[in-house]
């Protein structure tokens, strides 16, 4: 058994909402995380494992089908890639059963799948990386953060936090009636400030050179478009990522591609053809 952690500090560069599923009226949170601290729970922002995980996939898988020259046409196959993919019961119409031999070529021919896991059919295909939250470099969490640490928590993550606003403007305003009301309205979204530190954690297990490769792909092209979060059309979410690895080892995954396109692309069709 082989892992490897690829350890990465994440530092705001713009207000970032990674939103959570708390509202109160037309606030929105952030999401967070229960922390036992000095005895008492305490509720702190952090960057959702999910989150980013969700960002790794649809950019490698993205990047992957435009490599390939690729254009699906199944919807499950779509979700399969870019979202994870669903169950479906034995039994039910169109589900699709895969054998283990199956699996593994699948495994084999398309290595972000196997990095990062799916579902297909009645089959649960786990992935060999785990991505950990992205947890801020704050007084609060010096417990849970390693004691090694390139940026030490100084600060307390409640000079971490501030808020912002957008409205909705009520453009309709030359068609409604004399006793219409306007639709204006203000929403206040809670942020992480520019600056706040954040440290990340990658978990590599048992992966091969390609699949290793995949993962260095990923942040290569997470550091091309460095987002996360809502409202980055217009600026925020952006991070400055510093993460210890070398950008070159994606090579090997990148020459995969090229010398195996065809198989490739063959498997993508026939699985396109099953799940339909």
């Amino acid at each position: 058994m082989k892992t490897e952690r690829i350890v990465g500090y994440l530092i705001a560069q713009t207000p970032i909402h990674s939103g959570g599923d708390e509202k109160t009226g037309s606030e929105t949170l952030l999401r967070r995380m229960s922390y036992l601290i000095g005895g008492k729970r305490v509720e702190i922002p952090i960057l959702s494992g999910n989150a980013i995980r969700g960002i790794l996939r649809r950019m490698v898988m993205g990047d992957m089908l435009t490599q390939l020259g690729y254009e699906l046409q199944s919807a499950k196959i779509y979700h399969m890639l870019f979202s994870g993919g669903m169950l479906e019961t034995v039994g039910a119409k169109n589900t699709g059963v895969i054998d283990i031999a199956q699996k593994r070529e699948i495994r084999a021919a398309i290595p972000p799948i196997s990095v990062l896991g799916t579902s297909l059919g009645n089959q649960i295909f786990e992935g060999k990386l785990k991505v950990d939250m992205g947890l801020p470099i704050c007084k609060e969490l010096e417990d849970y953060l390693p004691e090694q640490l390139a940026i030490k928590p100084e600060t307390s993550i409640y000079e971490c936090l501030d808020w912002s606003f957008s409205t909705r403007r009520d453009d309709l305003r030359d068609e409604r009636t004399e006793d219409e009301q306007a639709t204006q309205m203000l929403v206040n979204y809670e942020v992480f400030t520019p600056g706040t530190p954040f440290y990340h954690e990658l978990m590599l297990n048992d992966m091969t050179d390609v699949e290793r490769g995949v993962v260095i792909r990923m942040l290569n092209l997470w550091k091309e478009r460095p987002f996360i979060g809502g409202k980055s059309a217009i600026g925020f979410g952006k991070l400055k990522l510093n993460y210890d690895y070398n950008q070159g080892d994606e090579e090997v995954y990148i020459e995969f591609i090229a010398e195996r396109q065809e198989e490739m692309k063959k498997l993508l069709s026939k699985l396109g053809a099953l799940f339909k």
